[in-house]
């Protein structure tokens, strides 16, 4: 790829599942302006680029070009907790809302206004690109869009006690009463999935809140049940360590790699090379 279209790739990543025009909104630059930006894959000009770095929080050394160590604030990633698991079936609910103790590690631009996450549960929303077990950042700061994923958590009474619901689906519409919300069923036997929507009355919704970067991330039910307190230290020793792997593995290789390096360090204390090494090839299939 040339240098317009690198530089694309990585506005794609800082604008995520937000829809673009939004974005540029937020990031004070004009739609006209944007538009050339966007359509023709053009680099903006300083005052431009200046804004987006501020706004989110990345180096115009980042932007520009790539380079890694990039952060303004000296921060390369940010801890964000896990509130809950988010059905994305047919059904809503909410499990183990309570029980749940876990952060995920992520790179400082995507942690900002706010960020919670969640882990998707069901099969509802493959067509839009969330598999089950997908780890999706929550932003509540932001304002919900029609036709994009939407975390929508509601409240229901059972023996007396409230329990709060929670699904991720398509905000298809919205009025002063209800949400009208789009998703899947489970797919037949040729794999085709039909949609269906649903309403939910408003007076029972406790927020409606975007779902922004979708991250391809698959967690073992095991580790969701009992997830400890991670250890912040010993994950800066292993970000540090692993970071100059993380343009060269796929995210899945870098997840197993990081969790098996983690849990090392935390037994041991330190990451032996010689070990890290041989881990590497077991997780590329080079042994």
């Amino acid at each position: 790829m040339n240098k317009k279209e690198l530089f694309h790739q990585r506005l794609k990543v800082l604008i995520g599942n937000e829809e673009p025009f939004r974005w540029a909104k937020r990031m004070g630059i004009p739609s006209a302006t944007f538009a050339r930006i966007w359509s023709n894959h053009d680099i903006p000009k300083h005052d431009h680029l200046t804004r987006i770095a501020e706004k989110s929080n990345v180096s115009l050394d980042w932007l520009l070009m790539g380079k890694e160590d990039a952060f303004q604030d000296g921060t390369e990633y940010a801890l964000v907790p896990v509130l809950g698991l988010a059905n994305c079936g047919v059904a809503q609910g909410w499990y183990n809302e309570s029980e749940i103790n876990s952060h995920i590690l992520l790179p400082s631009f995507l942690t900002q206004e706010e960020a919670s996450a969640v882990i998707c549960r069901g099969q509802s929303m493959i067509p839009a690109g969330i598999p089950d077990g997908a780890v999706c950042l929550v932003y509540p700061k932001r304002p919900v869009e029609l036709g994009k994923p939407t975390l929508i958590r509601t409240k229901t009474f059972s023996k007396g006690r409230e329990i709060p619901l929670a699904t991720i689906k398509i905000l298809e519409a919205e009025d002063d009463e209800s949400v009208t919300l789009k998703g899947w069923l489970d797919a037949d036997e040729t794999g085709y999935q039909s949609s269906f929507t649903e309403k939910r009355l408003k007076n029972c919704v406790i927020q409606i809140a975007p779902v922004g970067n979708i991250l391809q991330v698959a967690l073992p039910e095991s580790d969701i049940e009992s997830s400890p307190v991670l250890d912040e230290g010993v994950l800066k020793q292993c970000f540090s360590a692993l970071r100059p792997l993380y343009t060269s593995m796929d995210s899945e290789e870098f997840s197993e790699l990081f969790l098996l390096s983690y849990k090392q360090m935390l037994k041991t204390g330190v990451l032996d090379a010689n070990l890290l090494q041989k881990m590497v090839r077991i997780i590329a299939g080079k042994q």
